[in-house]
């Protein structure tokens, strides 16, 4: 779970999940910024996409399978990405 760098109060998933966009502190009010880290392993998710392309071609889904497994997707993502999120106090550059 991330932990604010301002008042180095850890964050819970339902806060996380509630502060996904603007990720402002609950506790301290503070906007934290997604450290360059953790911003290049949460990209990795947008490769399961391409990844999941060809296999979809590969096992011959039907059109609901097509449509219901970006959606279980992205919700697996949701669930998982306040684990893998760290703060940084100031927003870094990608490299």
């Amino acid at each position: 779970m991330p932990t604010c760098q301002n008042c180095g109060e850890k964050w819970t998933w339902k806060q996380t999940i509630k502060t996904i966009l603007k990720l402002n502190c609950p506790y301290c009010g503070r906007r934290q910024y997604e450290s360059a880290s953790s911003r290049r392993r949460s990209g990795l998710f947008a490769l399961i996409p391409l990844v999941l392309l060809p296999f979809n071609a590969w096992l011959d889904f039907s059109i609901g399978n097509a449509l219901i497994l970006p959606i279980v997707i992205a919700f697996l993502i949701l669930v998982v990405y306040p684990f893998i999120l760290k703060l940084s106090n100031e927003e870094e550059p990608f490299w």
